[in-house]
């Protein structure tokens, strides 16, 4: 129904994504060819891979730990009502958490947060969750430059990309400015790959577009037939296989909804893992 949050996970060679309103997480062994299914109970907007083989998931509640079939609840920012819920999420270099949230309903007047969940709040057993930046319409695409120095966020609302100074001692940010503007699609989840290029799914576009954030331009497209694409990872022994995501809400497109993959030529950079070694 609504495909997202792709992440390749090489230690185990595992490609994990989610379906948000079903509320399943589907890992998919690429070695293997095996597939699994796991079902949460609750809208699952994104599974992230921990140190401890784990995934951290966010949903509908709060945040939980999913150790083998158990779920763990962690934290539920006291932001988080009932008219909203989270949605996309990541690591950062430093196994810190980040999600979004967004309207749950269009009748809310309410905006949505960006949050970090810190991994050593785990370990005097009181996880807290930190507001970042307050005000998104609709939190989504997360990614961090290869050096390490720069964050990068899109509020799919105002259809552009903005970065933002970040610093991996504490996970802070700063020096927001807007790098792309869109005009006629939507952006949503996003990846980055070696060379520091953004690849961008488009909800409405039926593509995934390569970005350079430092031009603002699109230097290379990838087209899908499903025509919101949500978002994208790579993965792969060599990290040369883009995985794309689709929703596959109100149409009648046989193809919409599917999880896609092509070869770029490029390679991607390594997803980053929470840490969880202090729970």
């Amino acid at each position: 129904m609504l495909g997202e949050g792709p992440i390749f996970d090489k230690r185990s060679d595992t490609l994990s994504w989610v379906d948000i309103k079903t509320g399943s997480l589907f890992l998919w062994n690429m070695a293997a060819k095996e597939l699994q299914e796991i079902q949460t109970g609750q809208y699952l907007s994104a599974a992230i891979p921990t140190m401890k083989g784990n995934y951290l998931l966010a949903m509908t509640t709060g945040i939980y730990l999913l150790q083998g079939k158990s779920l763990v609840f962690l934290c539920r920012p006291p932001e988080l009502t009932d008219n909203l819920r989270l949605n996309d999420a990541k690591c950062d270099p430093a196994g810190r958490f980040w999600f979004g949230t967004i309207r749950l309903f269009n009748n809310t007047a309410e905006e949505g947060s960006l949050f970090r969940l810190d991994p050593d709040k785990l370990s005097v057993g009181q996880p807290k969750c930190r507001r970042i930046l307050a005000g998104p319409k609709t939190s989504n695409g997360l990614a961090w430059s290869m050096d390490k120095k720069t964050f990068y966020y899109i509020d799919t609302a105002t259809k552009a990309v903005d970065a933002f100074d970040y610093h991996p001692g504490s996970g802070s940010i700063s020096n927001r400015r807007q790098v792309i503007k869109f005009t006629e699609f939507f952006p949503d989840g996003m990846t980055i790959d070696e060379e520091d290029k953004l690849w961008i799914a488009l909800w409405g576009g039926g593509k995934v577009v390569r970005c350079d954030p430092v031009t603002g331009t699109v230097i290379a497209e990838i087209l899908i037939p499903a025509k919101n694409t949500t978002s994208c990872c790579f993965a792969g022994e060599n990290l040369d296989t883009l995985i794309i995501t689709s929703s596959g809400e109100g149409f009648d497109d046989p193809e919409a909804g599917k999880v896609f993959y092509t070869c770029p030529g490029v390679k991607g950079s390594p997803d980053f893992l929470f840490d969880d070694n202090g729970y």
